[in-house]
Order: C-alpha cells, then sequence, then structure tokens
C-alpha cells in the first residue's frame, strides 16, 4: 500500500514535470543567422574566441551559418560546445558549407547538395522545421532553379507547419525596391558582371526580385518586414578584399522568413550591427526572436 505521505510526493512530482515542460514550450526561440565570411577568417583569435564570446553574449536558441569554409562536423561541434549548443550539423567538410547548430536536439535531419549550387539543411528543433540555405552568388537562374526545389522540398514536407527558413539568399526583395530607385544597385551590379564573366545577376538588364518573390508567393513572411516596415539593409556594397567592411552603401539579400503559422509568434527581427559585426565579415546577422 502507498501511504497518503508518498502519494501526495508522487503527485507533486507529476504536476511539477507537467509545468516544467509548460514552460519549455512557453519559453522564447532566439535564432541567428549570419553568414562568416570564410569560415570567419577575420577572427584572428586563438580557436575563434571573439566569434564564440560574440555568439555566447546573444545566448540563441538555434544558429544558422553560411561560409563555414575550414570547419569540420568534429570542430564545428567543439565550437558550439562552447557557446552552450551540444548539437551541430555541418552540411559538407569542402566548399562554402553551411551549419546549423542548437541548445536542443537537432532531429529528421536532410543534407541536400544535389542541384544546388551551396546546398541546404532541413531539420526540427523543438516541433520547429528549419531549412538553412545558400543560394548561388553568381547566375540568377541557378537561384531560381535552388528556390524551386527548396519550395517544392517545404510543400512535400507540410509547407504550414511551423516553417522558419533562412540563410544567404544572394537575392534581392520586392519588398525593398523602392530602395533601389537610384539605380546604384543596378549599376554595382551590371559593373561587377563586366568584371566577373561568369556572373549573370541582371535578368534582361534590371534587378531580379523573382526569387524572393517565390518565398512570399508560397506564403512566407519576411520576419524583419513584420517588426521593421521601413528598410534595414544588410550586406556592404564592396566585398571584404577592397580592404573594407563598414561605411559602404548596403543592401539586402539575407532573410529569415516565416510560415503563416508563426507569423504572429515573431515578437523580434533585427540586423545586429555593432562593433563585432561591422569588422568580421561583409553581411551582418539576423537574429529574431520568437514567441514559442
Amino acid at each position: 500500500m502507498i501511504s497518503n505521505k508518498h502519494y501526495f510526493l508522487i503527485l507533486l512530482t507529476v504536476f511539477s514535470a507537467i509545468n516544467f515542460n509548460c514552460t519549455l514550450k512557453a519559453a522564447n526561440m532566439k535564432i541567428l543567422s549570419y553568414n562568416i565570411y570564410k569560415g570567419m577568417s577575420l577572427d584572428k583569435s586563438e580557436n575563434k574566441s571573439d566569434f564564440v564570446e560574440w555568439i555566447d553574449s546573444l545566448s540563441p536558441d538555434i544558429v544558422a551559418l553560411q561560409e563555414v569554409n575550414g570547419f569540420t562536423q568534429a570542430t564545428l561541434e567543439s565550437m558550439a560546445q562552447k557557446y552552450g549548443h551540444p548539437y551541430a550539423i555541418l552540411l559538407k567538410e569542402e566548399g562554402f558549407p553551411i551549419a546549423l547548430t542548437s541548445k536542443y536536439p537537432i532531429v529528421n535531419v536532410r543534407k541536400v547538395i544535389d542541384n544546388m549550387h551551396h546546398g541546404f539543411i532541413q531539420a526540427q528543433v523543438n516541433g520547429i522545421n528549419i531549412l538553412v540555405t545558400h543560394l548561388s552568388p553568381h547566375k540568377y537562374k541557378k537561384r531560381g532553379e535552388e528556390i524551386d526545389l527548396i519550395m517544392s522540398t517545404i510543400t512535400c514536407n507540410n509547407a504550414n507547419s511551423k516553417w522558419v527558413v533562412t540563410g544567404d539568399f544572394n537575392s534581392y526583395s520586392p519588398l525593398d525596391s523602392l530602395n533601389y530607385r537610384d539605380g546604384l544597385l543596378k549599376e554595382r551590379i551590371k559593373t561587377l558582371e563586366l568584371r566577373y564573366k561568369s556572373h549573370e545577376n541582371l535578368k534582361n538588364g534590371n534587378i531580379d526580385y523573382s526569387v524572393i518573390q517565390k518565398v512570399l508567393d508560397a506564403g512566407f513572411y519576411d520576419a524583419l518586414k513584420l517588426k521593421h516596415a521601413e528598410f534595414i539593409s544588410t550586406v556592404p556594397t564592396q566585398a571584404v578584399e577592397h580592404g573594407n567592411i563598414s561605411n559602404q552603401a548596403e543592401f539586402r539579400i539575407d532573410y529569415i522568413f516565416v510560415s503563416k503559422d508563426l507569423r504572429k509568434n515573431v515578437l523580434d527581427c533585427s540586423i545586429i550591427k555593432d562593433n563585432f559585426t561591422k569588422n568580421k565579415s561583409d553581411h551582418y546577422p539576423i537574429f529574431m526572436t520568437l514567441k514559442f
């Protein structure tokens, strides 16, 4: 027979566990997306300790990285552990990899490199579907094919179920088009096409908005625009090899998109511009907080 005292203790333990689980589900989810420029090569600190300290200061639950050059699965896991993420996935160990790290288990992982310039990672974290990508930097037609593959993948995996799609899209948004009326962006793209014969980023001589339009047409919302109606840019116009990352005119090609069922859960989304980010990459990171 169980005494009344023991029965009470059992009930207390059960209710405490239920309350703890509810607390986890009610907590906010912070997601960081960052193109770290050739494996954070501009961080000269030992074992990228400055980068680790910077991430740790934000305390993100999920980190999506692009250009994780020079890392292996083992070195990524080691670095992620230092900022409190025991789970880490690296797409590949050559070229320009994508990575995903998390405080929570990363499950149902799918890595795709076929028919992609760089590739994408699809996974689940705490019931949220995450897709991290890095689209072709050189050709608008290739980016169109890549986003079709990504959207088809999402459609085949229940497009209406808590999706976060993020990364470096190398594409411009129709939501920002009014900011490009001065022609500076088009002239910059044209200059790069003349310099690099492999580039084909203008579509019939104009800025191509079709990639991001396809994402919007699929029912996704630009998390940054949900919280900031004004244009906020993320990418310096001159690359790192020109010797100066900061103080350049900027255009946006990095995004976090959320599915319709997460739209009202976006508490905040912003571009992080601080003493670290203005000197360590040719991209600025995006930071989103979801009510979970």
